[in-house]
Parts: C-alpha cells; structure tokens; sequence
C-alpha cells in the first residue's frame, strides 16, 4: 500500500547507526515511550525519544550561542573573578559544549531514544547546566556583593533559557532550571559571609523562586500555543486527505491549481480517472479491499507518471495531473495509464479486473459560459462525456457540454415540444442482409428547437432520465410509432418498428402496463431495444418485465452490445430475440481486422444464443459484405439509409419496392 510503504521507508529512515537509538523503535514496550509519530504533544507523564531528540536538536543549533554567552561573560567578569578563574571556568563549559555536540550530533528531529540514552542525555544536561551555573559561584567569592548580584542574573538567564530550549519535556525544563535554582538556595552564605541581612538573602532566594515559577510558566504557554499551532496544522493537513486511502481530496487538488504557474514547457493537463462498476466491485470485494484497491491504482498511476500527485475526488473517481506539449501528447499520457489497468490487481487472494474511463481537461477549456467551472469539475464532465460516447478517453468539450444555464430550461420546454411537433420520430431502415430487403425501422427521436436548432439527443434524453422526465417522453415515443405503424400499414408497406426503451423505466409497472395495452394496436412486428447494462440496477423486476412483454408478442433486442459490461452472466440471463452489435466494432471493419474478428464473434455468440445478430453504423460496401459473408442477419446504418421523417420513409419504400419490381 501507498501509505504503508511511506511510513516503513520513514521508519527505516530514523534507524541511524548510533549506539544509543533503537531501530526504528521495535525495542521499546511501554505504551507511554512509543514514538510520537503524529507530531502532537506528549501527554504521557514520560517524555518520548522524539521530544528528546528534538531537545538535542534545539541545543545542537544553539551551541554557538552558548559558547559566544561564555566567552563574553568570561572577558566582561574577569575583571571581578580575575582572570584565571574566569579562564578555568570557560575552558571547562566550552569542553562539556563541544562533548556533548560530538556525543548527539547524528540525532535528528525523528531519531528514537531509548532510555538509556534519555537518562545519559539529562545527565549531560544536568552536567552542563551545573558548569554554567558555577560561574556565579566563583562571582560571589571573588566580587563580594557585586558579584553576588551578577550570579544571580546569570542563574535567572540560565532558567529563561531553559524554558525556552525545552521544548515539550518536562525533564528537559527540569535538567535546564534545577542546576540554577540550587544555586540560588546557597546565597545566604554569601550573603552573610559579606555582612549582609538575611532579610536580602531571604530575597534573593525569592527572586529565584519566582525565576523558577516564571520559567515554568512560560514554558507551559509555550507548549499550549505549540498544542493549538499544532493541532490546527493536524487539522488543515486532515481535511485535504481522504481519510479512508491518504490521498489527497478534492479540495486539496482545487488549492493546489488556484496557486499552481503555467508550466514553462507544456501545457498542465488534469485526468479525472473513474473506475467501472465500482458499486459492483465493492458488493463483491468488500469495503477494505476496495479501499486497498484504490490505493493499488494510485500507485500505478504514481509509477506511470514521475513526481505526479494522484488524489481521490468522489468515491469512484481519481485525480493526476501532468504537464503535456500539447493535447495529442496528453491523450498518449492518458492511454498509457489505460495501459496500466490491463494486468489484474491482486488483493489477497483475490484477482481483480479494473478498467476505467478517462476525462482530460486543460485551462483553455475554461470558454466563456462555463469560466465558472473549475478545472477539476471539467475533467470530471469529461469521464461523464466519454462514457456517454462510449470511448476510453475523451477530452473536455465546451460545445457537446452546451449551456447550463439553457439546459435547465429544457426539461420544461420539452412537454410542450411533444404537443407542438417540434419533437418528432425519424425513422432508420434496416436489411435483411441475405434477401436484401427492408424489413424494419428505429424510431429514433429528435428535436428542432426553434431558438436552439437541432437539440442532440444524447442531451435531452439523458436530462430526461435523470429529472425523472423520461416516463412521459417513451410514452410518446412509443404510441407515435405505432401510429406511423399503422399509417405505413395502410400505406402497404409492412416493416417492424424498433424502439429504445430506456432501462430507467424497466421496474415502471404503471408505464409497463400502458405498453402492453399499445402494443395490442400494432400494425406489425414491435421490438423493444434495450441496452445490456438496463438490467443491472434490478435485474429481478426487470427480468420479470422483460417476460411480460415478450409474452405479449414483443421482440426484445439487445443494443449496443460490446460497449457496456459484455457480460455472458448478464447476457445469458436477458430474455431477448435480437443482438445488435455496436457501430463502435462495425464502422472500421473494413480496415481493422481486429473489428472483424469481434463481430464475427459477436454474430457466432448471437446465433449460438438462437439470437438474430443486428449490424448498427454501416457504412461502406466493404463492411456490409464482410458481415454478410459472416452469416449476420440484419443491417442498419447511413450506407443503406439515414434516418428519415415518415414522409421521407414512405417514399423511400415505394421507390425500393418499384426497384425490386
């Protein structure tokens, strides 16, 4: 795991070759002496080997003053000591300086102590501060009163100091103004010894007393200020990270492209990355391995692209961004992490197929009615566009993404639209590939705004979907072509009419029952096309649907199959007459060989099943041979015709049928 890897790395880091530190802290059983590794204080009444460790640190970089304090106060007090003591004195503090520097000096801020090394430190400490302290000693025998006053405002700097070098331990603050104060408690001897009162002596113990409490106190502000800082910064740190992985979350991704320049050489590209089935998945794995499992995909990711941040955006979606030259260079990128998800990740004992979408944005995305849009939210309308074209990778499209602010209107305007004709069903045929002739059409719907133009399909069908519209708009959908059923009836020409039937309406008993009622006024044959993937959500009601309207005559054809799951489970389970391959596999037949061997597959599979097979999206004389050569039923796409109003239709059959005869 990602996380796991960095906190062993950072362990085995503190592990230096030094006699007095455990390795990596194995060594140490009581709870109270493990190793601060959040950062936070130690509330334990022991002191831990990091808040040692970060003593030393803090003395280690004052060392220099201390030595300079030294030198100074032996040059400026000499004249009171004289110089030999003052000489002596110095040489002694400055040699225990430069031991204990030497002794620590590999000791860093993450460095374990273990015990032993924690007392010899507070000895050494103890030592040093007892040497320093000594010089007021040698002032008050040598400079009578003066030098009783100097020795104390030396002893009260020293316990100042320790409060301020202590960092969060308590015996640190002990080693550091203890040495001092029992200095102070020896004063009355000089005091009287040089004729004074011992209501002056009384004082100047006072005086140290009081050095003592404030140092305390001080040392104790600190430490809470110090708490505060830190949890505040523990708690900025946790709300950019996903809790459940450690990646970075979305609003730490949106921080980090507020602030981040233009790339000098490239342009900054963001892939949101989404990963199919993912509800499926975690049903099936578990809610920890799917945790694991993400981790397991950010590290691929992390492998493809050096120095790359991988963040978590929503629950089934990733984030990482790369610097590019220019779009190609960044779909390239893009497929090479593609490439990552084509070996199974284990987990446990399991093995798991993970494939993704892809959305790619970049800051020239950002045009004008969508600035509002970060580059984050961009990327992800990306993923949202690729799988709506059914494609792998896809980057962000101002234009396919249209207006938002004239999208929401558009569900209220389409009740109307049904009324006035502006939505209208145009009509693709489809050929029977062995006889030639045209034994069936689509309905396909459309929609001539008279602000907007030509709305696609794909857009309001979808918003009709997800605002609960999409009930009414197969309604009407399917009695308008059973209506032009009929008018092509009377007209003599007999044909099949296929609908979509959306698999949001599948478990709509209401709508299911009104269905079936139309479906009685046919004029012919009535197909209902349904993707592989509508029977997913529920697959028991929605088998139960696809029962009923099979029993009341109705064909049940399988669309788009190759672009969703393609799962024989799934697939061996829906109650269906037709398989209709998707236009992504039959549209290059002609030049990818690849193509041909997928749907002559599918077509074996479809006949193996006593399925017909349905080509959608032909397009050249190369394909449409191929297909028939492979034994495929039927064919629909802009080579034989494009879709057509019924008018249009009408005359397109007549004209076939004087033709053929």
């Amino acid at each position: 795991m990602i996380g796991d890897a960095k906190l062993t790395k950072a362990r085995q880091s503190t592990a230096v070759c030094v006699g007095y530190m455990t390795p990596a802290g194995p060594q140490l059983t009581d709870s109270e002496e493990q190793p601060n590794t959040t950062g936070g204080m130690s509330d334990g009444v022991k002191d831990s080997g990091l808040d040692i460790a970060r003593v030393i640190v803090a003395r280690r970089a004052q060392i220099r003053v201390r030595v300079g304090l030294c030198v100074v106060i032996a040059i400026v007090f000499q004249t009171l000591t004289g110089p030999v003591p003052s000489l002596i004195w110095a040489a002694v503090y400055v040699a225990a300086q430069a031991a204990e520097y030497v002794t620590y000096r590999r000791v860093t801020p993450e460095t374990v102590l273990d015990r032993r090394a924690r007392l010899t430190f507070f000895a050494v400490m103890v030592a040093s501060n007892m040497v320093f302290a000594s010089f007021g000693i040698v002032e008050a025998i040598y400079a009578g009163s003066w030098g009783i006053v100097c020795a104390g405002l030396l002893w009260s700097g020293a316990i100042l100091n320790g409060a301020i070098v202590s960092g969060e331990s308590r015996l640190a603050l002990a080693a550091s103004i203890v040495p001092p104060l029992l200095h102070f408690m020896i004063v009355p001897y000089f005091v009287m010894t040089h004729g004074g009162s011992a209501a002056i002596a009384f004082a100047i113990m006072l005086a140290g007393l009081l050095n003592g409490v404030g140092a305390i106190a001080i040392w104790s502000a600190g430490l809470n200020l110090l708490r505060t800082a830190t949890r505040a910064s523990e708690t900025a740190r946790l709300a950019m990270l996903d809790p459940e992985t450690g990646l970075p979350n979305r609003s730490a991704v949106e921080t980090r492209f507020a602030s981040m320049p233009q790339a000098a050489e490239g342009t900054v590209f963001v892939a949101a990355i989404q990963i199919d089935r993912f509800a499926h998945l975690r049903g099936a794995i578990g809610h920890a391995l799917t945790v694991d499992l993400l981790r397991e995909v950010a590290a691929r990711f992390s492998r493809v692209l050096d120095d790359a941040t991988v963040s978590r955006l929503s629950t089934a979606t990733l984030c990482v961004d790369f610097v590019a030259p220019d779009a190609n260079s960044a779909l390239r990128t893009a497929a090479l992490l593609q490439a990552e998800m084509t070996t199974p990740i284990a987990l446990g004992d399991n093995r798991v197929d993970v494939s993704v979408k892809i959305g790619l944005s970049e800051p020239g995305d950002a045009v004008a009615h969508i600035n509002d849009l970060s580059i984050v939210d961009r990327a992800t309308i990306a993923v949202d566009q690729a799988r709506t074209a059914r494609l792998s990778v896809a980057r962000f499209d101002p234009a396919l993404y249209g207006s938002p602010g004239t999208n929401l209107s558009l569900m209220s305007e389409m009740t109307r639209a049904l009324d006035n004709g502006q939505i209208s069903l145009h009509y693709q045929p489809k050929t029977d590939l062995r006889s030639g002739k045209i034994v069936g059409v689509e309905a396909l719907i459309r929609w001539q705004h008279p602000q907007r133009g030509a709305v696609r399909p794909d857009l309001f069908v979808q918003m009709a979907e997800e605002t609960g519209h999409i009930a009414g708009m197969t309604a009407w959908v399917l009695r308008r072509a059973v209506e032009d059923q009929q008018a092509l009836a009377r007209a003599g020409i007999d044909v099949a009419m296929s609908v979509n039937w959306s698999g949001v309406v599948l478990n709509d008993a209401m709508l299911t029952e009104w269905a079936l009622n139309c479906a009685r006024e046919a004029a012919g044959p009535l197909c209902l096309e349904i993707t592989e993937t509508a029977i997913i959500g529920n697959p028991e009601i929605a088998r139960q649907t696809l029962d009923r309207f099979r029993a009341a005559g109705l064909c049940i054809s399988i669309d788009d199959y190759g672009s969703g799951l393609s799962s024989l489970a799934y697939l061996k389970n829906i109650p269906a007459d037709e398989l209709k391959i998707d236009k992504a596999f039959v549209m290059n037949m002609a030049k990818d060989p690849v193509d041909v061997l997928l749907v002559r597959s599918a077509v074996s599979l479809a006949h193996s099943l006593g399925l017909k097979s349905v080509a959608e999206g032909v397009e050249d004389q190369g394909s449409l041979e191929l297909l028939a050569a492979m034994g495929c039923d039927l064919a629909q796409g802009y080579l034989i015709a494009r879709p057509m109003p019924l008018h249009a239709l009408m005359d397109f059959m007549n004209d076939r049928q004087r033709k053929a005869g």
